[in-house]
């Protein structure tokens, strides 16, 4: 009996190609890990927005600038409505790049936990940017009154786009 009949290599070969493919799209989506800035340490802040905290992921432009998608991930609890923003190159946050809110966590049921975590993203024109070293920070702070933001495990990760 033979392994692969002949109805049975179109199927592997099309696998196979469906494999390579999935390779190649994951590897795509790598960044380096200079780009990639994680904390461990909780971090807890009181005040209107916006306060810059940390990380700070720095990563250097080519001399054709070419925008960039900042991603910032965090496991966070809050005392009321609070904003998280971006500054690049030590820019004012919401220099144009949107605010996100986060909202205060809902107790869940059958759980004393009121941590939640949220993925934000920002896409980074090239007129912010400049040819070398740019340097990218999230802030936050309470939207329209100090509020108490306390942010456990977070990554920032900043994708040059090609």
């Amino acid at each position: 009996m033979k392994i692969f009949s002949k109805t049975n290599k179109p199927q592997l070969v099309a696998a196979a190609l469906a494999c390579v493919m999935l390779i190649g799209s994951v590897s795509a989506f790598a960044v380096p890990a200079a780009q990639v800035a994680v904390t461990t340490a909780v971090q807890s802040v009181t005040a209107r927005c916006c306060v810059l905290i940390n990380p700070m992921v720095r990563v250097t432009e080519p001399t054709t600038l070419t925008p960039v998608i900042v991603t910032w991930s965090a496991d966070y609890n809050v005392s009321g409505t609070t904003e998280v923003a971006l500054s690049v190159n030590g820019a004012p946050c919401n220099a144009g790049f949107g605010p996100f809110v986060l909202q205060e966590p809902v107790l869940i049921a059958g759980s004393d936990s009121i941590t939640t975590s949220q993925t934000r993203q920002w896409v980074v024109p090239t007129a912010a940017l400049v040819t070398g070293t740019n340097t990218f920070r999230v802030c936050v702070g309470g939207f329209s009154k100090s509020q108490t933001v306390n942010i456990g495990f977070s990554t920032l990760t900043v994708q040059i786009g090609k």
